[in-house]
């Protein structure tokens, strides 16, 4: 399977999952806000879909940042070096190259993009 195969699967997938997730979210609030006076189920379902929305995006983003193996190699790097004179990566060269890795979770990042998309659309749809 090439790159580009197995990106169309990924988006596919993404898409069919996000579809049945913005419709079990829309059934889901029928049966929990339908006798409510506060709020329509088409208005949980917009605030639903923009959070999902956000939520994705931020998956996607991703973490980044100094984590523990970060500092422990740092530290092993240092102790390395102290204990055996040795020119090796220090730990400034170390957090620098770790400081920002980012590690998106993309499946997760476009189920609720397109789940946010789908459900900001269908709210607009019922106006």
């Amino acid at each position: 399977m090439t790159d580009r195969e197995f990106r169309f699967h990924l988006l596919a997938e993404s898409i069919g999952i996000s579809f049945l997730i913005a419709i079990a979210a829309y059934v889901l609030n029928l049966l929990l806000f339908s006798s409510s006076k506060i709020v329509s189920p088409t208005e949980a379902w917009f605030i639903e879909g923009a959070a999902s929305f956000l939520l994705g995006f931020l998956l996607l983003l991703g973490k980044g940042g100094i984590n523990y193996s970060s500092k422990e190699a740092a530290i092993l790097s240092a102790t390395t070096e102290a204990v055996s004179g040795a020119e090796t990566v220090g730990p400034a060269e170390q957090m620098r190259r770790d400081a920002w890795k980012s590690k998106g979770f993309l499946r997760a990042g476009l189920i609720g993009v397109t789940a946010g998309i789908f459900m900001l659309i269908g709210y607009f749809v019922t106006l």
